[in-house]
């Protein structure tokens, strides 16, 4: 096989531009897929250009023109800028493949604007397709392995592709690392509750844990984990027996089902610094927070308890929340969550809103076949910003209304001032105002109060939103036509539509 030239794009923000938010703290969502691939392809005698796009960064500096391959890892938000950039790079005879998020939830989509749509992905499959490619010239080929890798390459491995992310960021420098896949539990919302749980080579870990403390002062470790320390005791004892106390920081989510005292004062011992566990619903999923059958009220009064416990500890806690689920209707779900802000006041508060991501997860089917599914375009698809389904108990202008009143009240002046001085750790307590000031409380108000105001004023808007039209309003095109910049210009279908409903279209399989 000859030598190939090969670039590898993380997409990890959806437009450009110049935010502070975006050059400070996106560098640290870099992606470990796109990196995996990269030493992969390196392993096999390739040659390899590596980039992340959080906003600012030029087109003509994410890839040489003169490759062979441009490999693009995106999340369903960054999907129509992966399209325009695939559409850029086949015209000029370069063969695309993506991979990531959207790759799994819209594989039919996205192999209209792709060679190839990698779903789970291994070694072997990715030295196959090395082996045999070419540009397709209607519809891409997808591709998918039975099952997540069973090793990962680690830090060591992957050093130059971070240190390439870290050398352009002044400030927060966080290094990626994971220790476990898939989910051990069944949160019918999540992609990777229906991959099966399995822990990674501690020996790798420990290699790479030895490396960091070798290589950096004091550095700072996020575990991409979706659930870390499920099995706790062995990765305690991993981190125990190469990281001197006080030598390394740690980020981890972390399920409210671990994070008992004991767990938790180990875990400080040890140097974790953020912990964000996840309550999701004050009426469900209350497995993955150990709260048994205690919900509304209750569960909030048990949570709250636990959380001031896990703050007393450690000194950052954010904790998830999720809305728009069938069970919730009317205030109370948006009450019972102001009054769990009363009684922690240090937590961080991250609010996603219940989306639909195509093939994501089996359970998507019941809203394709009830006819819930509203085809936001891709880009606007963040579930921390856009409901994109017809609600049980809520019209879409009372859900987003109950949602700014929240977001107003988690990040209001006294809130924000309450939160500041319950947090003893100096760099936690600014990092969490800089978040309450930007993307995370202000960033979110902003966002909802425009798309209300043209609920408001915008009759094809509200026609969209009740299903009578799948016709994307004119604001939100000229929006996706403003993030994408000159990209606007290649991307093939400026219509933004797709079949939303590919569970009961195509099966499930």
């Amino acid at each position: 096989m000859k030598k190939l030239r090969i670039s590898i794009i993380d997409l990890i923000y959806n437009g450009y531009t110049h935010s502070i938010y975006n050059r400070a703290m996106l560098p640290n969502f870099m992606s470990i897929m796109p990196q995996v691939i990269g030493v992969w392809c390196m392993e096999e005698g390739h040659e390899v250009n590596y980039s992340i796009f959080t906003g600012s960064q030029k087109l003509k500096n994410l890839s040489p023109d003169d490759v062979d391959l441009v490999f693009i890892s995106a999340f369903t938000f960054t999907a129509q800028f992966a399209y325009a950039l695939s559409n850029y790079y086949r015209s000029k005879g370069i063969v695309t493949v993506l991979g990531g998020p959207h790759a799994r939830c819209y594989p039919e989509d996205a192999c209209r604007y792709f060679d190839y749509v990698m779903g789970l992905t291994d070694k072997a499959l990715l030295i196959d397709l090395l082996n045999n490619f070419e540009l397709n010239d209607s519809f891409g080929t997808y591709l998918t392995a039975t099952a997540q890798p069973e090793t990962l390459p680690g830090v060591r491995q992957r050093w130059e592709f971070i240190e390439k992310v870290h050398q352009k960021m002044p400030v927060v420098k966080i290094f990626p690392m994971i220790g476990s896949l898939g989910c051990p539990y069944n949160c019918d919302f999540c992609i990777d509750s229906e991959i099966p749980y399995q822990v990674l080579d501690m020996e790798e870990i420990k290699e790479d844990l030895a490396f960091l403390v070798n290589t950096k002062k004091h550095p700072r470790v996020g575990w991409f984990d979706p659930n870390f320390g499920v099995q706790f005791k062995k990765f305690m004892e991993t981190i125990e027996s190469v990281v001197p106390p006080g030598s390394v920081e740690f980020i981890a989510e972390c399920s409210l089902s671990i994070l008992n005292e004991t767990n938790v004062k180990r875990l400080r011992r040890n140097g974790f610094v953020v912990i964000m566990p996840g309550i999701e619903s004050w009426f469900e999923y209350g497995k993955k927070s150990k709260m048994g059958r205690n919900i509304g009220m209750e569960k909030v009064k048990k949570a709250a308890e636990q959380v001031n416990m896990i703050q007393r500890h450690i000194p950052q806690v954010h904790v998830n929340f999720m809305f728009g689920f069938d069970s919730d209707t009317g205030e109370l779900p948006f009450t019972l969550t102001k009054r769990f802000i009363d009684f922690v006041p240090g937590v961080y508060p991250s609010y996603q809103i219940l989306s639909i991501f195509g093939k994501s997860t089996k359970s998507n089917l019941k809203y394709e076949e009830e006819n819930r599914i509203i085809p936001f375009p891709f880009h606007m698809m963040r579930p921390v910003h856009t409901l994109n389904t017809v609600l049980k108990n809520y019209t879409w202008e009372e859900f987003n209304r109950h949602m700014i009143d929240l977001l107003k009240y988690s990040f209001s002046l006294r809130a924000k001032y309450r939160r500041f001085n319950a947090i003893h750790y100096n760099t936690s307590r600014w990092i969490t105002l800089f978040m309450s000031l930007t993307v995370g409380g202000s960033g979110k108000i902003r966002f909802l109060s425009h798309m209300l105001k043209h609920f408001r004023s915008d009759s094809d808007f509200q026609a969209f939103l009740n299903r009578e039209t799948n016709q994307v309003p004119q604001f939100i095109r000229e929006k996706v036509k403003k993030d994408l910049g000159p990209l606007w210009y290649w991307l093939p279908d400026k219509t933004l539509s797709y079949n939303p409903n590919v569970l009961s279209t195509t099966g499930s399989n």
